[in-house]
């Protein structure tokens, strides 16, 4: 990548050329110079391949999949796995398609917030595009924090199946977060390597849930009969219904964090062609691996015991054998290592563009790239590792705390979709300039599908999951948000309000 700066007065850099030059050479639009300095990232090492590689690697639906099966058996058994995941691939397709109509329209890393910029009212703008931009930067910390906390306590839990007398502390898990936030924030400082090691995790991710889903039906001794496939068992106090919206948050996260595409424009060609691609490719890969993912653990585990519904304690089940456990758990660790190395890519590229906008304090180190052999923006992939480790102190000092927060991910990425949608919805589809991506009809249908299912996970997602309510398992996300707005309004007043200004690049 060429670091090209240039001041205000529209002097160049040495070594650099002037925004007008490039855009120039690369058919864009001069960007305003009223704030600061402007780093473009102009090597654009990405295909539509590894495109879905990244964002398929931070999805993670099918290695997913066994993970959230504490949360989703409690709630409806066999049915609440298989329709959940079902529905939650038709609303990570709508989610898709909507997000590809925009990208398409509008391809920026900035993404959500560059969108909203575009289409909201110009006495709103400034406000609602800079709440967005910092809803998104939020959700993806947040995101990228529950997946540093799933790798330790997920290996811990296969120490205490060797070890039975083993007793997991918090500190453990802590420690173990921080190391894994230092080694991925490292090995996402490296341009170069992304594409080429999202293809290779891909690979291994497709490859890994095949193995599983052999293994699991090579070793069952058992087969689940047709009544208890359907048969619904719910522990958790709700009626059925409530039960099974609350139930779906687990596939939910198998179906999130697909902006994370979006905000590689800058570093792919075509991106207006190319991303759409890709996002709809990432839902095809979704579905097709986690349904085969999904029917090898229920078609294999029998009659559903609500007694012992975590993942290792039903392939433990399933094959008989702890070191059969430990096989099939070792790559599914592996690659949600490797899911929170992308998440790293995709919270630092927010924090970049943001930075750009001159959105945060300390902008003008958070905004530059970095020369040979980085090609990345270094001080926001730091900046934005400091916020995960902030996020892991809050584990050691309230788990309850932590878990509300981490929460709030899923919610902060649909509110972050959903603004802009409302936005284009409002001007009337027919007058939005759209790209080449564009499903008059369909598209619409997507876009109602997406927010009436924000509305549904904005309220249902705050429900406790049991009706029976301890203080340990009490859902703080509702306050949690609360106190998310007041951080984000708080910011806006004291500083963004004079110095956010989004530039045309």
């Amino acid at each position: 990548m060429t670091n090209e700066t240039v001041s205000q007065s529209g002097v160049t850099s040495p070594g650099s050329r002037s925004l007008k030059q490039e855009a120039s050479a690369v058919g864009k639009r001069t960007p305003s110079l009223h704030e600061g300095h402007i780093s473009i990232q102009t090597q654009k090492p990405f295909t539509t391949l590894s495109a879905i590689g990244i964002g398929y690697g931070v999805t993670n639906t099918a290695v997913g999949i066994p993970l959230i099966l504490s949360t989703a058996i409690p709630m409806g058994g066999s049915p609440q796995v298989f329709w959940g995941f079902l529905l939650m691939a038709g609303i990570g397709l709508a989610t898709a398609t909507t997000l590809a109509e925009l990208i398409s329209a509008i391809p920026h890393p900035g993404g959500q917030y560059i969108w909203v910029n575009k289409l909201a009212p110009e006495r709103y703008r400034r406000g609602l595009s800079y709440t967005t931009a910092m809803i998104s930067w939020i959700a993806a910390i947040a995101t990228g924090s529950s997946g540093n906390l799933s790798v330790p306590v997920n290996a811990f839990a296969i120490v205490g199946l060797i070890h039975p007398d083993f007793v997991y502390q918090r500190w453990m898990g802590f420690v173990a977060f921080q190391l894994i936030n230092v080694i991925t924030c490292f090995g996402a400082c490296f341009e170069y390597v992304l594409p080429k090691l999202s293809k290779v995790l891909l690979l291994l991710n497709v490859t890994s849930v095949g193995a599983i889903v052999i293994t699991l039906f090579a070793l069952s001794s058992t087969r689940i009969t047709p009544e208890d496939f359907f048969k619904v068992v719910n522990i958790s106090g709700w009626p059925d219904g409530v039960a099974f919206i609350i139930g779906l948050n687990g596939a939910n996260w198998c179906f999130s964090c697909l902006d994370v595409a979006t905000h590689l424009a800058e570093e792919i060609p075509s991106p207006g062609t190319n991303i759409p691609k890709a996002l709809i490719w990432t839902i095809v890969v979704a579905t097709s691996s986690g349904i085969l993912m999904v029917l090898a653990i229920l078609v294999n585990l029998g009659p559903v015991d609500p007694t012992d519904y975590s993942g290792i304690g039903i392939f433990y089940r399933i094959t008989g054998s702890k070191a059969a456990v430990i096989g099939l758990w070792a790559p599914i660790l592996f690659l949600v290592f490797a899911s929170v190395w992308a998440v790293q890519t995709w919270q630092s590229r927010l924090a970049w563009t943001i930075s750009r906008e001159s959105g945060f304090p300390l902008h003008q180190h958070f905004s530059k790239t970095f020369p040979a052999p980085f090609y990345t923006p270094i001080w926001s992939l730091i900046g934005s590792a400091v916020g995960t480790a902030l996020f892991g102190c809050l584990y050691l000092a309230s788990e309850l705390a932590f878990n509300s927060l981490i929460a709030t991910g899923i919610l902060l990425q649909y509110i972050s979709y959903s603004i802009p949608t409302i936005l284009v919805i409002c001007q009337g589809r027919r007058n939005f300039r759209h790209g080449q991506f564009w499903y008059p009809k369909l598209g619409l249908l997507a876009n109602i599908i997406m927010l009436a299912w924000t509305v549904t996970a904005f309220i249902f997602y705050c429900f406790p999951a049991y009706s029976e309510v301890l203080p340990s398992q009490m859902n703080y996300v509702s306050c949690v948000l609360v106190i998310i707005a007041m951080f984000i309004l708080s910011l806006w007043f004291l500083y963004a309000k004079e110095h956010y200004n989004v530039k045309e690049i």
